[in-house]
This record gives structure tokens, C-alpha cells and sequence, in this order.
């Protein structure tokens, strides 16, 4: 992914060494302006390879399945492993941070002794049924972890840092398989597969414009139905859930990425930042802004 494009990029931009055994680090800052559109690289990575991004500087972007996004800008971590279903992957052209490049099979016993030495065990079959329920990305919000990564990472020598990254990529990967498996959504009978199908549309289609009409059209039903029907099934009407749904996932693009306010509310339908604002008050008891300074207080855990 990420490293196949940086490969292919002028040495004066980039900064490769071998971290350890089976472990590349690049160091690199691309030359594109601030602000420029994103521009897409390739979309594909090698078996039994992963990627662990420290984002110093622009964004990057995935697209997952179901048309979810996943961003990461300055302060965040991106980890990334069999990128199949990953549709398409974009960065900025002032793209610069510290890239640890891992072939699992050829790393495997350094990183278990890395593991070993501290007394830990690193499952790497956890790792990757983890990163299987990823989608193969996962995308590190800004945490009291990130930030004192960076912050240390900030204070070393350059010939170091790369070194102090693949230490803090093993890290992640201890904590990642150390992580609990997520609850099974529990499955209502009772729903109708085609309200099901609708919610989960409205729930990857959320910067879009959405009406009951385009819905109707969607999935073949008259509005008398789907607005009945989803009201039975979910306790509320089309439009209230799709606001609750919109603000909850611009309150996890501002605690989780640097997108400016606006780009968030446009990523969720918004284009006026007046109904936005006022949306995002209403729910959350303060503005988009001041929860991004309150997301300093975010939980601890990196993932």
C-alpha cells in the first residue's frame, strides 16, 4: 500500500532502513502543497504484510466496504493489513511521517522476542483475526497514547525515531490482539429484511442526500411502508434516526481525525454549518469545536 508508493518516490523524499529482521522503516515528507485534493495511490499490499503509518503531517484516506471512510491526519496511527477490501486509498500530496513497513512471516521471531523480553506473548493469529474485523484498517483516534507517542517521538534524534516506531508498532500489536472481541449484534427476528437493508444503507450513505423518495426507489417500496414499517422495527421515525446517526458519526470524525469542522459536516450531509452547529449542540450540550478540544480527555486506550 503505502510503502509500495513510497518505493517509487525520489530519495531526497524518502528515508528507508531495516528496523530488525523482516522490518523496513521509511521516514518521509512528500512535496505536495497544503491543501491540495488527495490524490490516490494503489489499493493493494502483499500477503502477510502490514503497515503501521505515524501521521506527522497532511491526511490520508481509506475506503472500506459499505462505503465506509476512514481518515487519519497529524497525531494519528493508522495500522493496515491485507488490503483487499480496501476499495481505494488516497493521501495528500504534504503527506511526511514515519511508515513501519512488517512482513509477518519473515519478522515473526523478532517480534516475539521483542515480545518474550518483556514478558509477553504475541499472538499473531489474534492480530489478524482483529484486523479481518477491521476490514484490514484501523485507524488510531487521538488518545493521551498517540499523543505521548508523538510527543516522545518528537523529542529524539532523526536516526531514531524510526526505531522508536517499530518499538511502538509492537506495542500496538500486543495491545490490538489483547483486545476483547466485539459483541455479536443481536439479530431482530421480527425486522424486515428490506427495513434492515434500508437502515443499513442510510448508515454508509450519510454525506449523501437522503429522502424518503430516493429510499422508496432504492429498495422498491411505498413510503407508507417504510416509514411505518422502520418506525415498528427501530422505535423511531426515518428522520430522527438519520440525524442521531449523522451527529454521532461527525462527533467520531472530530475526536478521531484533524478534518476541519466544515469537511466533517459535509462528510455527514451538511453543507450549511449553521443547522450543523446547531444540530451538534443540541445533542451533544456543545459545539463541534469545543468537543474537539474536549476530545484531549479521550479514553486512554489506543484502539
Amino acid at each position: 500500500m503505502l510503502k509500495e508508493y513510497l518505493l517509487t518516490q525520489a530519495p531526497g523524499l524518502t528515508c528507508w532502513s531495516d528496523g530488525m529482521p523482516g522490518v523496513r522503516v521509511c521516514r518521509f515528507a512528500l512535496s505536495g502543497r497544503e491543501g491540495e485534493d488527495l490524490r490516490p495511490v494503489p489499493a493493494r499490499g502483499q500477503p502477510l504484510h502490514f503497515e503501521a503509518f505515524f501521521c506527522q503531517g497532511g491526511r490520508a484516506a481509506a475506503e472500506l466496504p459499505q462505503n465506509q471512510t476512514s481518515l487519519v491526519g497529524a497525531g494519528g496511527v493508522y495500522l493496515l493489513s491485507h488490503a483487499g477490501e480496501i476499495r481505494s486509498f488516497q493521501i495528500s500530496g504534504d503527506l511526511r511521517g514515519i511508515l513501519v513497513a512488517v512482513d509477518a512471516k519473515a519478522a515473526r521471531e523478532s517480534f516475539s522476542a521483542a515480545c518474550a523480553a518483556m514478558g509477553l506473548r504475541l499472538d499473531t493469529g489474534r492480530v489478524r483475526r482483529r484486523m479481518e474485523e477491521r476490514h484490514g484498517f484501523a485507524v488510531l483516534p487521538e488518545t493521551p497514547w498517540t499523543r505521548a507517542t508523538f510527543a516522545c517521538l518528537e523529542g529524539l534524534p532523526e536516526e531514531a525515531q524510526g526505531c522508536y516506531c517499530v518499538f511502538k508498532a509492537v506495542e500496538l500489536l500486543y495491545l490490538l490482539c489483547s483486545e476483547p472481541s466485539p459483541p455479536e449484534r443481536e439479530q431482530d427476528a421480527h425486522v424486515s429484511p428490506v427495513l434492515a437493508e434500508a437502515r443499513a444503507y442510510i448508515q454508509t450513505h450519510l454525506s449523501e442526500k437522503l429522502t424518503i423518495e430516493r429510499l422508496c426507489r432504492q429498495f422498491s417500496v411505498s413510503p407508507t411502508f417504510l416509514k411505518e414499517g422502520f418506525r415498528r422495527a427501530y422505535g423511531r421515525s426515518i428522520h430522527s434516526w438519520l440525524m442521531e446517526e449523522r451527529v454521532k458519526r461527525a462527533r467520531e470524525l472530530i475526536r478521531t481525525t484533524g478534518l476541519p469542522i466544515q469537511e466533517v459536516a459535509r462528510a455527514v450531509g451538511y453543507e450549511g454549518m449553521s443547522q450543523f452547529n446547531a444540530l451538534f449542540k443540541r445533542r451533544y450540550g456543545m459545539t463541534p469545536g469545543q468537543c474537539r478540544k474536549m476530545s484531549e480527555t479521550a479514553t486512554p486506550r489506543p484502539f
